[in-house]
């Protein structure tokens, strides 16, 4: 007999579309719990940079995998595909629909297509001797030589991701095969989820460019500066750089701190990195099977656009009048 799929409702697409917004409603309406899908808002002490929910926003809804982490562990997508199942089927078992929220595509896809991940093509040795030469030569010459040997694999990792770049070139050392060709075996049989992405974004791009914009300036607002001040002392100190230190808002910081740029400098690369960011996360997002698009702008009101996601929900047997569908 086949288990019953758990219903999720997923709320996806590029930052500063208002996914929080939408995520809370949609559990304020349908009795749900958010579970995080952001690969950098699980670690401690790096709200502002990472976008974390404010206070009132987790007063407003249950929140899961939000800064739990210390910046120095580590934490792989199959770790967080193990960690948001388990709270998945917490969130089901009360009886609570849990609503997935975030922008990492990778996250959202492998949870909810339901991938297994090998643990073959792992070597200690090799992997600091990689890093060592992320740290010598630079992040680019790595992705460069990426690009060479598996298209595929670099197509799918952002450049400045250090950890996942270096994880596919040790895969590739290691086992003779491209790292593309462990993820395409990575699906199990079935997703163990009844689900949709709900993909939150803007007709007019200029529309997104100028809110992300806007976002940036009122992180520095709401202390992005000595946020990074603190966490790039904290990278000094320890004499490693984190797999967080590698987030937008971050790494264009700290040449700032280092006296390598002005700070207007810095804070027009994090606008223009996030811009290019919130790019490559809608084209992931076109690629995905089971989205249903929500162009923000077409919309007439903030409460139209939740009706409207409602509906989706009810279209893709995700949610039920009263409750969440079982399959």
């Amino acid at each position: 007999m086949t288990a019953a799929k758990i219903p999720v409702a997923a709320v996806v697409g590029p930052t500063a579309t208002g996914k929080t917004e939408l995520g809370i409603q949609l559990c304020q309406r349908l009795g749900g719990e958010i579970v995080s899908c952001d690969s950098m808002q699980v670690y401690k002490g790096l709200p502002i940079g990472t976008a974390q929910p404010t206070a009132e926003e987790l007063a407003a809804a249950p929140h899961h995998l939000i800064g739990f982490l210390d910046v120095e562990q580590p934490f792989s997508v199959s770790d967080y595909v193990d960690a948001a199942g388990q709270v998945i089927r917490e969130i089901s078992s009360r009886g609570k629909l849990p609503i997935l929220v975030g922008g990492t595509g990778l996250y959202a896809r492998s949870l909810l297509r339901g991938f297994s991940f090998e643990e073959r093509g792992r070597d200690d040795a090799l992997r600091q001797r990689l890093f060592q030469e992320a740290e010598d030569q630079g992040i680019d010459a790595l992705y460069q030589r990426l690009e060479r040997l598996d298209p595929k694999a670099a197509e799918e990792i952002h450049p400045h991701n250090v950890k996942r770049v270096i994880r596919a070139l040790e895969y590739i050392q290691l086992c003779g095969e491209p790292f593309s060709a462990q993820a395409e075996r990575s699906h199990s049989a079935q997703s163990p989820y009844q689900y949709v992405m709900l993909c939150l974004g803007y007709e007019n791009r200029e529309t997104l460019y100028r809110r992300i914009d806007a976002r940036v300036d009122k992180m520095l607002e709401q202390g992005l500066l000595p946020e990074a001040q603190a966490f790039y002392s904290r990278c000094q100190q320890a004499g490693s750089i984190p797999t967080a230190a590698q987030a937008i808002g971050y790494k264009e910081l700290f040449p700032y701190f280092r006296g390598e740029v002005s700070l207007e400098e810095a804070v027009e690369a994090i606008k223009r990195e996030s811009r290019r960011y919130a790019k490559r996360q809608i084209t992931w997002f076109k690629r995905e099977e089971q989205v249903e698009f929500l162009p923000i702008d077409a919309f007439p009101s903030r409460q139209a656009l939740l009706e409207e996601a409602v509906s989706l929900l009810g279209k893709w047997g995700v949610w039920k009048g009263g409750n969440a569908c079982e399959q």
